[in-house]
């Protein structure tokens, strides 16, 4: 399918106004009397990536009914928080690569890197009290919390070969749908719904936030390095379960169950070691299924925007539903 007969493209060109208003929000905000500041956050706020939170923020407001310029300031807040998460994991994981360029703590170090995430929390928290709507303060600052919680039950659960794929969804939504939930969330309240409604579009962005992971982890093993931006098998490079492997292990013989969780328990596999995790993963269904748990979150996120009125950007909202997974394949 070529690129310009994409849906999601079109959905992207119907936003291309309201997005150009936060790029250039996103580079002002980063002003800084500390040089390193701006430099290191526009090394990996450039650096590319959909906008996919600050688009189901746009989106949500205005098929909630508002398309004020406070949307504009809450996508900027949901981004900066979304690249301080970024600048963590990086150091935490040991990345190398983002997005097809080196990460931020190669470039300028792991100490660095980690004090330029905190100021894009704190800029971002500067934003929001400057907004001064305290519901949308306390999504954000619950969000903060779970995305804090994300980070430490991955340290602790990712390289768990027992670890059930409820405590790996459990790990997903606070690291990855926590925050897409409250772009959504945040949407409907900048638009002054009623509380049901907001409820319903809270779970719309955790259902469609955890789906955009479980395909990020089917890329891990099926995209190329240049779609990637970074090597494929990464997750398992740097030994992670994913969906694709938890799956695959319960559905494996024994012998080779025993073997990965010896691989897995021995840290950083070798080359030898990933390939036949990979083989496993393939051989037991491990992606497919995956894909088949991550087109019901998008159909459950779907139907709960089925009570919205009909409009441009509930349209959008679906396409962009779909557009999740449509990328695994």
């Amino acid at each position: 399918m070529g690129a310009s007969k994409s849906p999601i493209d079109g959905v992207f060109r119907y936003l291309a106004r309201d997005l150009r208003k936060v790029e250039q929000a996103l580079v002002s905000h980063l002003r800084s009397p500390v040089p390193l500041i701006p430099l290191i956050g526009k090394h990996i706020t450039l650096s590319g990536g959909k906008r996919f939170r600050p688009a189901v923020l746009l989106l949500s407001a205005e098929a909630c009914g508002y398309t004020g310029p406070r949307r504009i300031v809450m996508s900027v807040v949901t981004e900066y928080m979304h690249t301080a998460t970024l600048l963590h994991d990086d150091v935490v994981d040991g990345g190398v690569m983002r997005r097809g360029k080196p990460a931020a703590n190669v470039v300028f170090g792991n100490s660095a890197s980690i004090l330029v995430g905190d100021f894009l929390f704190a800029r971002a928290s500067e934003l929001m009290t400057a907004d001064g709507d305290l519901d949308v303060l306390g999504i954000y600052a619950r969000t903060l919390v779970s995305l804090s919680e994300g980070e430490v039950l991955q340290l602790m659960k990712s390289a768990d070969p027992a670890i059930t794929e409820k405590e790996y969804l459990r790990v997903v939504y606070h690291k990855t749908a926590s925050l897409i939930a409250a772009a959504s969330e945040t949407g409907s309240v900048l638009a002054g719904v009623s509380g049901p409604v907001r409820q319903r579009m809270y779970e719309y962005g955790k259902a469609v936030g955890i789906a955009f992971q479980l395909v990020d982890d089917i890329l891990d093993y099926t995209g190329s390095e240049q779609e990637l931006g970074k090597r494929p098998h990464q997750d398992l490079r740097e030994g992670k379960l994913t969906l694709p492997l938890i799956h695959a292990l319960r559905q494996a013989k024994e012998a080779d169950r025993a073997k990965a969780r010896k691989i897995l328990a021995g840290g950083v596999p070798s080359t030898r070691e990933v390939s036949f995790l990979v083989g496993l993963v393939r051989e037991n269904g491990g992606i497919d299924y995956t894909a088949r748990r991550a087109r019901f979150y998008v159909r459950r996120g779907k139907s709960l925007l089925s009570e919205l009125p009909d409009s441009t950007a509930r349209t959008a909202l679906l396409t962009l539903s779909d557009y999740i997974v449509s990328r695994s394949r």
